[in-house]
């Protein structure tokens, strides 16, 4: 395999990771959205299955936000190596 090969690879992938990037982008916004709508609905509960449903979604959220961070930055370190090569 050629270099100018694994550039092109790389390019691939990395355009297949901006995309994912993109779209959990988007359902991040359209969850973080739902969660508001769901801690406004739920404000002053006592209920336990309702707090323990909200606390859930904020830390899939969250765990949704560090994964594309990790994508953000696992693609500059690749575009980061394919421009040196």
């Amino acid at each position: 395999m050629s270099v100018d090969d694994v550039k092109a690879q790389l390019g691939k992938g990395l355009e297949s990771a901006r995309s994912s990037m993109n779209t959990l982008q988007q359902a991040a916004a359209t969850a973080g959205e739902a969660l508001d709508l769901a801690n406004y609905t739920c404000q002053g509960s006592n209920h336990e299955s309702a707090t323990a449903a909200l606390n859930k979604a904020k830390c899939a959220l969250h765990e949704i936000e560090l994964t594309i961070a990790r994508l953000d930055a696992g693609t500059e370190l690749v575009d980061t190596y394919r421009a040196s090569l």
